[in-house]
């Protein structure tokens, strides 16, 4: 808070040289409006230092100037004036005082003073409030004047910094009367205690007009690990509807304020520097306030500016996305931006090597490079992705297929070594490379291809061999998860109840063995009340004992019986999924190849039924069949089946 950090009383005026003191020094009472002036006055004139003299503060009066007066001493009722805020922040306002001191000679009070706690002051930089510290004390004394000793211990602090005394100060009176009642009861201070003194006016700075581009702050955002990713400037910068785009803020004046000193704080008039106008589409809102004209967004696209006018666009069409043209795209896939990337070349690359592109729809009539990534709700790529390629999309469309795709429905002409993951996938001609989906559809099959599926696996023309084809219902993300998730619980259960049995044997042992003395208290109680006489509590005590140890057993079981159930129902839930296997099919339109293989995966216990189609072997369809005994058939169909 440091205007003045810890003002503690002392006054620097203290003399060079110690004179002889004078003994006849008796105190003295004066008018001044400058007490530490007066004090050095009085001390050179009686050849004492300024630090031999102190001073009480007997009266204080206090002046206002203005348009209409000039000095007029203000009465008690005029004092209320101060605590109105628009009077003081009245620019022709002074305010002063003059103070009727008793300067006295340290030492020679009439009676000697009880301990005071240190109270240091310190203030805000514009002097606008001034804070009292009362330090924590165990030496201070409480005594019937202690509060006015405090109160006049303050105003003297005040005085010596300048601050104006008995204005607007009605919170340390109520805040030193707290203290004091807090010493009585308690004897002693435990901490510091800091509270306001005297509280002025506080400016309020004036707020300069300025344009906010809020579609900007999106541009070089750093990663998690407070990196920038400079291939990310900002070519496209998107917006979402109803988001702000710009924000125009209107000037706004400040507020004068008054200090504790009573000094005027003027403030200056708001800076304008933006003076240009804005024009926008139909796409764009303005919306209006006192305090600023905020430019909205009304759908989803990107800011584009023509000839000064601001514009929400959907469709782009560039040549190229690259590290030196426009650097890497990040659009969010809510933004309905649509980018149609028009380079062609066999030998350059559409979007080029490390590239990421991320917008609703991204179209792409050349090639992807290596390391590329494509993110967006529908891609189309009219050439070839690179082996190190990703395209992540709900709808993607290939021509030619080197590297990954992930999606939902997938369509690719030629799949040439690639890795496909979706719910569909529909392939013109295979070779080699991955898939795995729900269902599978491929027109052209030739050599070392895997392909995966949960339902169904079509092949219209088989050509090759070294292919394998899988029927595995846990290949889709969800089953996997939810098999994942039961089998972790079973292994949970499996776990827990290899102690049950162990445990029960034991608790039943007990009762076995206790069960006849149980039953012989038990009829010990019953013969003594027949005879009127009331049972030992020792024998109840046993009975108790015994009955909570049956208890327990019959929880316990009941726990195990539990555990036993919910397993069942997890392993039912398991055969469930595993069931779908049996649902599932593998179509071939043409006659098989030797060297290729058809799998079908269970999934608990985990095992694998395989089968090798031999050479011109005509199967329409083939499935596997649970016989219900345990073993499992594949199935060989030469015609097609009704489902």
């Amino acid at each position: 808070m440091g205007i003045f950090d810890k003002i503690k009383g002392q006054t620097s005026d203290k003399t060079t040289e110690v004179s002889q003191v004078s003994p006849e020094f008796k105190s003295i009472i004066i008018d001044t409006n400058n007490v530490l002036k007066e004090i050095k006055n009085v001390a050179t004139a009686n050849r004492l230092n300024s630090s031999d003299l102190a001073f009480k503060l007997l009266k204080i009066i206090t002046y206002y100037s203005d348009e209409k007066s000039e000095n007029h001493e203000m009465t008690q009722e005029e004092m209320s004036l101060l605590l109105d805020d628009s009077f003081l922040l009245n620019p022709n306002l002074k305010i002063t005082q003059t103070y009727r001191v008793e300067i006295y000679k340290i030492g020679q009070e009439e009676t000697p003073m009880a301990h005071l706690p240190e109270i240091t002051l310190s203030g805000n930089k514009n002097l606008t409030k001034i804070i009292a510290t009362v330090a924590q004390s165990h030496d201070v004394t409480y005594s019937s004047d202690l509060e006015q000793r405090m109160i006049d211990d303050i105003q003297i602090k005040k005085i010596k910094t300048g601050i104006l005394v008995g204005i607007r100060d009605h919170n340390m009176y109520q805040e030193v009367k707290k203290l004091v009642a807090m010493i009585h009861v308690n004897g002693f201070l435990d901490k510091n205690h800091s509270f306001i003194v005297c509280a002025g006016v506080d400016e309020i700075a004036p707020i300069n007009d300025n344009l906010v581009f809020h579609y900007k702050k999106k541009m070089n955002a750093k990663s998690s690990d407070g990196k920038v990713d400079y291939s990310k400037r900002g070519f496209i910068l998107a917006v979402e509807k109803d988001e702000c785009i710009l924000e125009y803020i209107k000037p706004q004046a400040g507020t004068p304020g008054r200090n504790c000193r009573g000094v005027f704080i003027a403030v200056p008039e708001p800076r304008v520097s933006h003076t240009e106008v804005i024009t926008t589409t139909e796409h764009i809102t303005k919306k209006e306030s006192e305090t600023s004209i905020k430019y909205i967004a009304n759908r989803g696209g990107y800011v584009n500016i023509d000839k000064g006018t601001y514009d929400i666009q959907e469709h782009m069409e560039i040549n190229e996305i690259s590290f030196k043209s426009t650097g890497s795209i990040d659009a969010s896939l809510d933004s309905n931006i649509k980018i149609n990337i028009k380079e062609t070349d066999i030998l350059k690359d559409a979007i080029g090597a490390g590239m990421s592109v991320e917008t609703a729809e991204v179209h792409v009539q050349g090639n992807v490079g290596s390391g590329a990534r494509v993110k967006a709700k529908v891609v189309e790529i009219g050439g070839q992705t690179h082996q190190s390629s990703y395209i992540e999309a709900d709808k993607i469309k290939v021509t030619v297929h080197h590297g990954e795709a992930n999606g939902q429905d997938v369509e690719i002409e030629r799949l040439e070594g690639g890795k496909v993951i979706a719910d569909t996938v529909y392939v013109k001609h295979m070779t080699g490379g991955e898939i795995i989906a729900k269902v599978i559809k491929i027109d052209n099959l030739m050599s070392n291809a895997k392909i995966t599926a949960s339902e169904k696996i079509e092949i219209a023309e088989f050509k090759g061999s070294n292919n394998k084809l899988i029927i595995d219902p846990s290949v889709t993300k969800e089953f996997n998860e939810m098999i994942a998730s039961i089998n972790k619980k079973i292994e949970v259960l499996e776990e827990e109840l290899k102690a049950f049995p162990r445990q029960l044997t034991s608790k039943k042992e007990f009762i076995d063995k206790n069960k006849p003395m149980a039953e012989m208290v038990k009829e010990k109680i019953m013969e003594l009340k027949r005879n009127n006489v009331e049972p030992p509590i020792t024998l109840f005590a046993k009975v108790k004992d015994f009955q909570e140890k049956v208890m327990d057993y019959n929880a316990f079981l009941q726990i195990f019986k539990d555990k036993k159930e919910e397993l069942r129902e997890y392993k039912e839930e398991l055969n469930g999924v595993q069931n779908k296997v049996f649902l599932a099919k593998i179509i071939n339109h043409s006659t098989w190849k030797e060297f290729n293989e058809v799998r079908f995966k269970l999934i608990y216990p985990p095992r694998d039924m395989t089968y090798n189609p031999k050479e011109n072997e005509i199967i329409r369809e083939i499935s596997l069949k649970d016989m219900g005994t345990g073993e499992y058939r594949i199935i060989r169909a030469s015609e097609y089946s009704r489902s």
